[in-house]
């Protein structure tokens, strides 16, 4: 059962100027994600990928920023296939408890875009148990 969703989309250069911004970088990624937006051809593009596939999962979890959820506790990693998912860190993961993260992001020219589906039994705020 599909408990909420979230999307975001971010402008790709809005983020270049921060590409070389170590403390930005670091309160945004875990260090296996700036490991990984390195080894692309354009990183800021992966790095705008994942901030709106982070904002995405926050709006998924009904968390924003101020319900004590940090940018790192969010981590975004790839499947040897390619296929993102959402692994799940200190407040985050205690948010969510069981229920399950789909995540996909997609690129059109300056456009990075990520949608998330939070899935399991609904038991928070906003959602309804079907009856």
């Amino acid at each position: 059962m599909i408990c909420s969703t979230g999307i975001d989309i971010v402008y790709i250069p809005r983020l270049v100027k921060y590409i070389n911004d170590d403390v930005f970088l670091n309160r945004l990624l875990t260090d296996a994600e700036k490991k990984y937006i390195f080894t692309k051809k354009l990183p800021y593009k992966h790095l705008a990928g994942r901030f709106a596939a982070k904002e995405a999962v926050m709006k998924a979890m009904g968390t924003g920023w101020d319900k004590g959820v940090g940018w790192r506790d969010i981590e975004i990693v790839n499947t040897s296939f390619g296929k993102p998912m959402v692994h799940l860190h200190l407040k985050a993961k205690d948010i969510v408890q069981d229920k399950k993260f789909f995540l996909s992001i997609a690129y059109v020219k300056d456009i990075a875009v990520a949608f998330a589906v939070l899935e399991g039994h609904a038991k928070h705020e906003g959602t309804h148990e079907p009856r």
